[in-house]
């Protein structure tokens, strides 16, 4: 639950699930939420903060990676719970935050079922809302909050650093951390060299901590779980176009990934049984292909 003595890893488990979705609050002062998960969890975040003696009225920011519902979605009902507090985020991500029609309707195109499960984001007051230019930093008294953007996973995705404690909250920019395993997410659209570069920003951080939204706390290892990720990003994508340009799909490409990497055969098989990993789990192998496709037509067209 805590590994530095103020950062504490906040289970929602979401639909039932343990280890899927994590919130992070930071008791400093003042005290703050990194993420907030989606809308039908709002009230578990709520009951977590206060067993661990934080009032809801003293929490001053909400640093938000990025819009995606899983990450989110649950702002709008924090925020009316939370009198003092303002969301911080990309700017890219400010209009959808105070008019989040849009990004629900793509939500329940791309997810389906699971974003009903997930539930409607509610508007946020313009207001309330920080955009946070890269680099910028927060004061939180006995530390330094650093916002760094860190696009690939998404247009609008940030990182946070605490940088007195090193603990680096990436969102979705350093992929799926579970069982010691590391692995990308790549939901359309995904875009492969912002990607290696934001891993080359973090890496630059020298964090200690990597604080995963998918799932828990972990040593960055010098470097060496970054490191992982880029490697299997790249791996990922090469195996991506080789099935494009053999005419295959999705199960092409979860069949190649089985037998090429170890990591993701170990994981796969872990949790294929969680409805919100295999969610994730589905649209990575979509970005890809996505990826792919467009990496393909693009070579096409630069061939004349």
């Amino acid at each position: 639950m805590d590994k530095t003595g103020k950062v504490f890893c906040l289970d929602t488990e979401i639909l039932g699930e343990k280890n899927s979705i994590s919130v992070y609050l930071i008791k400093s002062e003042p005290p703050c939420i990194v993420e907030t998960g989606p809308s039908c969890v709002a009230e578990k975040v709520l009951s977590l903060i206060s067993s661990l003696g934080v009032k809801k009225e003293n929490i001053r920011y909400i640093f938000l990676t990025h819009i995606h519902l899983d990450h989110g979605g649950g702002v709008g009902d924090l925020l009316e719970r939370f009198p003092s507090a303002k969301v911080v985020c990309h700017p890219k991500a400010v209009k959808h935050l105070i008019n989040p029609e849009k990004l629900w309707i793509a939500s329940k195109n791309a997810l389906g079922n699971i974003a009903e499960a997930y539930g409607e984001p509610k508007p946020v007051d313009e207001s309330r809302v920080i955009s946070a230019n890269d680099y910028e930093e927060f004061d939180l008294g006995d530390d330094v909050m650093l916002c760094v953007h860190t696009p690939g996973h998404a247009v609008h995705q940030v990182s946070f650093y605490l940088k007195r404690d090193k603990v680096l909250f990436p969102g979705d920019s350093a992929g799926v951390y579970a069982h010691d395993i590391v692995v990308p997410t790549t939901p359309p659209p995904f875009m492969l060299e912002p990607a290696l570069k934001s891993i080359d920003k973090m890496l630059k951080l020298k964090p200690e901590f990597i604080a995963f939204t998918h799932f828990g706390i972990a040593k960055a290892k010098d470097g060496k779980i970054l490191e992982t990720l880029r490697r299997r990003l790249n791996l990922w994508c090469k195996l991506a176009i080789e099935v494009v340009d053999e005419g295959g799909g999705m199960d092409s490409l979860h069949s190649k990934l089985l037998e090429k990497d170890d990591g993701y055969r170990e994981l796969f098989n872990l949790t294929k049984d969680s409805v919100i990993i295999s969610g994730f789990h589905m649209m990575t192998l979509t970005g890809l292909l996505d990826f792919a496709t467009s990496f393909k037509k693009s070579e096409d067209l630069s061939r004349g």
